[in-house]
C-alpha cells in the first residue's frame, strides 16, 4: 500500500521554488521591478538647432565686387552636428557636447551656407572657378558657448578670414563674443546665431575695404 506524502511547509526562510533566502529573492524582484520600469521610460527628445532666417544686408552696407567664396574649413571637432560648452569658470580646458541639443548640420557648414547667402546679397557669388575674381576662404577656429558663471555664458566665435586675388590681398582674424538670453543650450545657439550675422557682417565691411579690382 501506497503511502501518501504530505507536503509541509518550508520552514527553513528559504523560497520553495529556487531555494533562495526568502529576503534575498524579494530583492531581486523589486530590482527586476525598477529596472523594468527604467526601460519603460522614455528616453529624452533629441533637439536641433540652425542659425534661424538670414539677417541680410544692413541698411547702407558698402556693395562687394563679384566674388567667389572656398569652402570654410574647421577643426575635426567641428566635424559632427554637436553643441559644445565650456565652463570657464570651472574648467576652462574642457570642451564638452550637450547630451540631448545638436545642430541640423556640422557648424563649419551651417557658417559656410549663412556666409554665402550674405556674400550675394551684398553682391554676386559666382562659381570658384571663375578664377579671375576674388576669393575669400575663412577658417573656424572656435564656435562654443562659454559660461563665466553658472548663470551667465556667452556665444563665442572666432574665424580667421583670408582674401586671395592674383596673391594675398588681406588676412584677418575676427573674434565675436555674444551674450546668451539665457544660461541654457537655447540660450547658446541664440547668441552664436546673431554672433554667426555680426561677425560675417564684419568680415565683408573689412573685405569691402580691400584693393580687389
Amino acid at each position: 500500500m501506497m503511502r501518501t506524502a504530505h507536503l509541509r511547509p518550508d520552514r527553513s526562510g528559504t523560497s520553495g521554488v529556487s531555494g533562495l533566502p526568502r529576503r534575498l529573492a524579494a530583492g531581486i524582484a523589486l530590482a527586476g521591478l525598477l529596472l523594468g520600469g527604467c526601460a519603460l521610460t522614455p528616453s529624452t527628445p533629441t533637439i536641433t538647432y540652425d542659425l534661424g532666417p538670414p539677417a541680410g544686408a544692413a541698411p547702407g552696407a558698402t556693395p562687394l565686387p563679384r566674388m567667389r567664396v572656398a569652402q570654410t574649413d574647421g577643426p575635426t571637432w567641428m566635424d559632427g552636428n554637436s553643441l559644445f560648452y565650456r565652463l570657464h569658470y570651472a574648467q576652462a580646458e574642457r570642451l564638452q557636447p550637450y547630451a540631448t541639443q545638436r545642430w541640423v548640420m556640422s557648424p563649419v557648414r551651417l557658417f559656410d551656407d549663412r556666409l554665402r547667402e550674405a556674400v550675394a546679397s551684398r553682391g554676386a557669388l559666382t562659381w570658384f572657378g571663375d578664377t579671375a575674381t576674388p576669393a575669400l576662404k575663412i577658417d573656424m577656429l572656435e564656435f562654443e558657448q562659454v559660461f563665466d558663471s553658472a548663470s551667465a555664458s556667452r556665444g563665442v566665435i572666432r574665424v580667421r578670414a583670408t582674401v586671395f586675388r592674383n596673391g594675398l590681398r588681406g588676412q584677418k582674424t575676427f573674434v565675436v563674443a555674444q551674450p546668451a538670453p539665457t544660461a541654457d543650450g537655447a540660450g547658446g545657439v541664440k547668441a552664436l546665431a546673431t554672433g554667426t550675422d555680426a561677425a560675417i557682417a564684419a568680415i565683408l565691411d573689412w573685405v569691402a575695404t580691400l584693393p580687389l579690382q
